[in-house]
């Protein structure tokens, strides 16, 4: 969160040259994305686009009877990795659901687990359950505890809305004692392991009160791949109109991503979006008249439906879209017609419901269900707390954010080595101890120290969040670490009723800090969309359009809406859409800018302003602006985090470049700019994929990021600016930490303006003292 500077020119040599290999590979290797000529073509692609979307690890395939196999790893099931079972009687819990609008037909666990060597086959046993049904026992047989595999066939009939699989591991080694902990005891379920679903669509009519669904279900585990269509070119008020709508799709979607391939006068296989103005109709669908909305059967897939939205003009579109983006519980029936405008309070700056509150404390009751708290078991589960803040907040040299920690746990008098292990992005914080001794005041034994306040069970504590940790999206992790007490033979057994509980009235603050960061920052717009989610409805962002927008170029732009409302939970319902040759029209506003080739008008206008040069079949990296620094600077690593460039990068022959660049606005000072750009259209789903992946999207950084299909390289070349304020006397000490030789002189200045000041009245004490 510190604010950077730009570094010292040298140490981008090797970036540039890394840019260089990059650039020259990206025109050798990638691959050309052939655009089909034919309308049906173009549907087939956008389905296609739709079933597999960025970042997703899940494969989906349809079957000729209409079914779809969808293939989830322990990743989408909640595992971060694979799943290690210790101990005498270990299990781990795995939940997933299934759309309200499929069933399960066919359901096969492939299976892959190791185990330990030392254990007794005839006493030791993997227990696989679905649902509390027990669905297989596989045996632990001697010499054979690598490479194991199994395939489990599921019934359908045990599968619900909401689904829980059980691994259960009872290992023994020996048949005398044993000790429940012994390093042998040990069974290791590896993350190539799938649950391969078949899943059949259930019938029913369409109904406006059933959204999002059936377009997207709480209870899908899949990224969103969902077509918009429009009978023809769309102008801006009606791009504007479908974005308002992919951002409230992207609210719900949520962290698993969302994607929106753009077709026109033609529909895709699967569900879709349709927008249809005045007499406009696609195959044979029209819209009522006035603003409507309408949830309609799929022409030629039973399996599908289509939501209409409809109007005489944009406005009536665009009324459409607010009334589903912030009513939509309200609507009922196959079709509505919308009379009047759902009107929306004016939104304050960082006030998005999805991130935390910056100007008081905040309670993790307010961050995360009370139940999410509480733990039990010897080897409990990690207690997570999720939370975006603004990515702007000026930490510099200052210790972090206060917690007011306050927790439970079961009383173990004897077990001194217990402790919660508190970590955030897991950095390693602080560890307390459950039952730290104390001397009684009178006889000096040792005894349980008392809690602190309130509740008797309620101990508290309280810490810093270093300010390095915060990141944006951040985590807090909290992990019970019961202690065994080392008795003897047969008597290491711990309890069975170990619980532990952080309590909800526990607090974070981050109302501290004032808004102020370095800009241009790629990190922020890709993890939060910030600065434009600075407004949690966009109110301050224009997006600006090539003149014909492409319908790659559109789908980048509708995915982008989907982030931004993902990363505030609130739908951009204040934005403007105007196309290149209206930029003036936003001037006052952060710009995103989408363009390929030369197909952007900004890419000439503001060619002195861009990062990168387009000069013929030559890019250029612009040089940035030397400025004056003092090689000692012994602060400098603390504040940079990227370089600058030392000259220019010329590539030549390039033809498949995809990059995004940021700047400041040419238009207005301390706004800013994000370009999100292709050499070929269908290159920019590069960027679709890597902001909708949350694993990718921690790759961008800097303001200039080329993108290619596996990898994000990245530098900082544009000149520094900054956007917040800071109150006057952190302003005075921010920019005078940057210049030391500036400081020395005003020092001097003022030691010469005490000396003249002191002079006389010391010369009158001299003389009086010459004179005693």
């Amino acid at each position: 969160m510190n604010g950077h500077r730009p570094s010292s020119p040298g140490a981008w040599r090797h970036t540039a040259a890394a840019l260089v290999l990059l650039a020259l590979s990206i025109g050798i290797a990638s691959p050309s994305f052939a655009q089909s000529k034919s309308k049906k073509a173009r549907a087939e692609a956008a389905a296609a686009q739709a079933s597999q979307t960025a970042g997703a690890s899940s494969t989906t395939t349809e079957t000729k009877a209409g079914h779809r196999t969808l293939s989830l790893s322990l990743k989408q099931l909640g595992a971060w990795s694979s799943i290690r079972l210790r101990g005498v009687d270990a299990n781990r819990s795995l939940f997933f659901t299934i759309r309200a609008d499929e069933v399960v037909v066919d359901a096969r666990l492939k299976l892959a687990y190791d185990y330990s060597p030392s254990l007794i086959p005839e006493l030791s046993h993997l227990n696989v359950s679905l649902n509390d049904r027990v669905v297989s026992l596989e045996g632990l047989p001697a010499g054979k505890g690598q490479g194991n595999a199994r395939e489990i066939a599921l019934n359908p009939r045990l599968f619900r809305d909401s689904n829980e699989m059980r691994f259960n591991f009872i290992g023994h080694y020996t048949r005398q004692c044993e000790d429940p902990f012994h390093s042998s005891l040990w069974l290791s379920i590896a993350d190539v392991t799938r649950l391969e679903l078949t899943l059949a669509p259930l019938g029913g009519a369409g109904d406006l009160r059933h959204l999002p669904a059936p377009f997207i279900d709480r209870r899908d585990l899949e990224p969103l791949g969902l077509p918009f269509v429009f009978a023809s070119a769309p102008t801006p008020g009606t791009i504007k109109a479908a974005g308002v709508l992919a951002s409230w799709f992207g609210t719900h979607a949520g962290t698993r991503g969302a994607q929106f391939p753009v077709v026109q006068n033609e529909l895709p296989a699967g569900n879709a979006v349709l927008f249809l103005k005045g007499g406009e109709s696609v195959a044979g669908i029209r819209a009522g008249a006035g603003s409507t909305l309408a949830v309609v059967q799929h022409p030629t897939n039973p399996r599908a439906k289509l939501l209409v939205v409809g109007g005489a003009n944009d406005a009536d579109l665009l009324r459409a879209s607010n009334t589903i983006a912030l009513a939509s519980r309200t609507l009922s029936g196959a079709t509505a017609t919308i009379t009047k405008e759902t009107e929306s309070a004016a939104r304050k700056p960082y006030d998005a419901p999805a991130w935390l509150k910056t100007d008081r404390p905040m309670k993790l009751g307010e961050m995360v269900r009370p139940e999410e708290l509480r733990v039990q078991g010897f080897l409990a589960d990690v207690v997570r707390v999720n939370y975006r803040i603004p990515p702007d907040l000026f930490t510099w040299r200052s210790e972090g954010a206060p917690m007011r920690l306050k927790y439970r746990a079961t009383r173990l008098p004897t077990h001194h080595s217990s402790a919660i292990a508190v970590h955030a992005n897991n950095s390693f914080l602080d560890s307390i101890a459950l039952n730290e001794p104390v001397k009684h005041p009178t006889d000096g034994t040792a005894a349980i120290a008392a809690p602190k306040v309130g509740d008797p069970s309620v101990r508290e504590t309280a810490m810093m969040i270093p300010s390095h940790t915060i990141t944006g999206r951040d985590q807090l992790q909290l992990t019970y670490n019961f202690d065994v007490v080392r008795e003897g033979e047969c008597r290491n057994l711990p309890p069975d009723n170990l619980h532990g509980a952080i309590d909800p009235e526990s607090v974070v603050d981050f109302s501290g800090f004032p808004h102020y960061t370095a800009m241009p920052n790629l990190a922020h717009f890709a993890k939060l969309g910030f600065p434009f989610t600075r407004m949690a409805d966009l109110s301050e962002t224009g997006v600006v359009l090539s003149d014909r927008p492409t319908n790659e170029e559109l789908s980048v732009y509708l995915s982008v809406m989907g982030r931004m409302g993902e990363s505030t939970g609130y739908p951009a319902l204040r934005h403007d859409v105007v196309l290149a040759s209206e930029v003036d029209k936003v001037s006052g506003r952060d710009l995103i800018l989408i363009g390929s080739a030369n197909t952007h008008a900004l890419m000439t206008k503001w060619a002195d302003k861009l990062p990168m040069v387009q000069s013929g079949s030559d890019r250029k990296v612009r040089e940035t602006p030397r400025s004056w620094r003092p090689t000692y600077r012994w602060e400098q690593r603390d504040i940079d985090s990227l370089p600058n460039p030392a000259g220019s990068l010329s590539i030549t022959d390039v033809g498949n470049l995809t990059l995004m660049m940021g700047f400041e606005s040419p238009l207005k000072s301390a706004r800013s700019v994000v370009f999100l750009y292709a050499d070929k259209p269908a290159d920019l789903r590069r960027v679709t994929d890597v902001i909708t992946d949350f694993e990718r999207m921690g790759q961008v950084e800097g303001d200039f990021a080329i993108i290619d299909d596996r990898s994000v390289q990245h530098a900082k070349v544009s000149e520094t600016y900054y956007v917040g304020s800071l109150p006057a006397a952190s302003k005075v000490r921010w920019f005078l930490s940057d210049q030391p030789m500036l400081v020395a002189v005003l020092a001097a200045l003022a030691l010469l303006g005490i000396a003249l000041l002191a002079a006389k009245p010391l010369r009158r004490l001299l003389s009086r003292r010459k004179a005693g």
